[in-house]
């Protein structure tokens, strides 16, 4: 039931980060149309995805009750493909915003550039956020998984005898 309980948190939060990554590099790719941002590319991929599967991971848990080993090791593998993608997205901004703007921060440019600064920063921050939250439940599921009794093992019951009499009498 725990379990249950952690996965719709964690997919839940993950989906609504992924809708703001989205909203956030459509912005981007939207002022500039011809000379996009190639990182504002790839975050609207991967939020895509996550928005196009993650409903869907909760959907069939919701709809298929208790979870098969199959269907777990399943999960795990997709989770692990998207959080490499959110730390590839999350690297890309990171590098985008150091190609563009300089390691100092937003706060040195004013008007337009500042606040698209500060979006690569959301991108990025959001990115990571992502990043973590899947990494660290994919080995938590990696950790169920593995250490959940898989079947009830049947104990012996053997009867107490009372010990051989040994004396010779």
């Amino acid at each position: 039931m725990v379990i249950k309980i952690v996965r719709w948190c964690v997919l839940t939060f993950t989906l609504i980060f992924a809708i703001v990554v989205l909203g956030i590099s459509a912005h981007l790719i939207a002022i500039r149309p011809t000379h996009y941002w190639h990182f504002a590319a790839l975050a609207v991929a991967v939020s895509s995805l996550t928005i196009l599967t993650f409903p869907v991971i909760l959907l069939v848990d919701t709809f298929l009750g208790s979870a098969s080993t199959e269907r777990i090791f399943g999960e795990a593998l997709w989770l692990s493909i998207m959080w490499i993608l959110w730390l590839a997205t999350g690297a890309n901004a990171t590098h985008a915003a150091r190609v563009h703007f300089f390691a100092g921060g937003c706060s040195f440019f004013s008007g337009f550039s500042n606040k698209i600064c500060n979006e690569f920063r959301v991108v990025e921050a959001f990115a990571y956020i992502n990043f973590i939250i899947l990494l660290c439940y994919t080995i938590g599921l990696f950790a169920y998984e593995f250490t959940r009794d898989q079947s009830p093992v049947a104990t012996q019951t053997t009867q107490k005898q009372a010990p051989a009499n040994t004396t010779g009498q």
